[in-house]
């Protein structure tokens, strides 16, 4: 009561000390030093995962919209492209406030994260293709009742496939290879017989060191040649015979980008070797000096890894302009025949 006893309100009640202010239950979570342990193992995970994906997708030729491209390109552009996304989503969730208060960013975040680890858990699983073996790719023509060339240089041990074009219309003409220097010798292999114009291809595994004849069976005499055979790694499909040029072709290029053969050889042979992993290559020489020329000579393409020895009539002096039909503006050089 009031001294003039009247009743007491709340404005005229005084209390002494501080104010007294709701208390609120302090909530509940993990202990503090949990946190920096968890994420760390969350961002551990996570950078484990990513370098799965990048290791599968480099050891893999990915083919999109019918192109073939290599596998380290594209891991090369996924390790730039997510990192830059993660710098622009964390750039607009550090400066907007609306982002950051936003429901479904957290549960976005977690499931991206979950769906990158999980991603990382499959490429495990994912084999790198087992690398095919080299096939050391032949050229060999029948023509006017006679071999073109009549020499062929091969390594023991390695996988062969003679590209026999028999260019003879209405003619028969195969090759038969002997274990021996003659046609008395065992026969090592016999391919089938090929009637004019035609190609076909003998593949069969190169025998050890030495020297073997082969002849046509339908032209025992007159087509003969032979066939030699070095140590495995030595001369043969590597390095092919003594005054091949070397061409080879990597990344959708040829290296050297020019070739140099001396006049009045004869002959040119060519050892080609694409590095281009299941990707056709070929050699297209023209007379002249860009593709608008006559065709000096078309080899056969070869898929990659292979190799073949092109060998063909050397032209006159001059320069000679030649490329890949299959890439012919990103594969070309010249043959400068002095």
């Amino acid at each position: 009561m009031t001294p003039d006893g009247s009743p007491e309100t709340a404005a005229d009640q005084v209390t002494d000390g501080p104010p007294v202010t709701p208390s609120h239950p302090e909530p509940h979570g993990l202990p503090p030093i949990l946190y920096p342990i968890l994420a760390g193992i969350f961002g551990g995970a996570l950078v484990w995962a990513y370098s799965r994906i990048l290791l599968a997708v480099s050891t893999h030729t990915i083919k999109l919209f019918g192109h073939s491209t290599d596998g380290k390109t594209v891991a090369a552009a996924i390790g730039l492209l997510v990192p830059l996304n993660i710098l622009i989503g964390a750039a607009l969730v550090a400066y907007g406030a609306r982002v950051r208060r936003r429901p479904a960013a957290f549960p976005l975040l977690v499931g991206a994260a979950v769906i990158v680890i999980a991603a990382g858990v499959v490429a495990v699983s994912i084999k790198a293709p087992a690398e095919a073996p080299t096939v050391h790719t032949v050229a060999l023509a029948a023509q006017n009742t006679a071999f073109q060339p009549t020499t062929l240089t091969l390594s023991a041990g390695e996988k062969v496939q003679i590209k026999f074009e028999n260019k003879d219309a209405g003619v028969q003409h195969n090759v038969v290879l002997f274990d021996g220097g003659d046609a008395n010798a065992p026969q090592l292999f016999q391919g089938p017989v090929v009637t004019g114009p035609a190609t076909t291809t003998y593949s069969f595994t190169a025998p050890p060191p030495g020297t073997y004849f082969f002849h046509c069976e339908i032209h025992p005499n007159q087509m003969t040649g032979t066939v030699t055979v070095g140590a495995a790694g030595g001369q043969g499909g590597g390095t092919s015979g003594a005054g091949a040029l070397q061409l080879t072709a990597k990344s959708l290029a040829f290296s050297p980008g020019s070739l140099t053969a001396p006049a009045g050889g004869g002959q040119i042979t060519v050892h080609f070797a694409n590095q281009d992993a299941q990707i056709p290559h070929n050699l297209v020489v023209f007379n002249g000096k860009d593709a608008s020329s006559p065709v000096l000579f078309r080899g056969p393409p070869v898929t990659g890894p292979g190799s073949v020895d092109y060998t063909f009539a050397a032209p006159p002096s001059g320069t000679y302009f030649f490329h890949c039909e299959f890439h012919p503006t990103t594969m070309t050089g010249t043959l400068t025949v002095t």
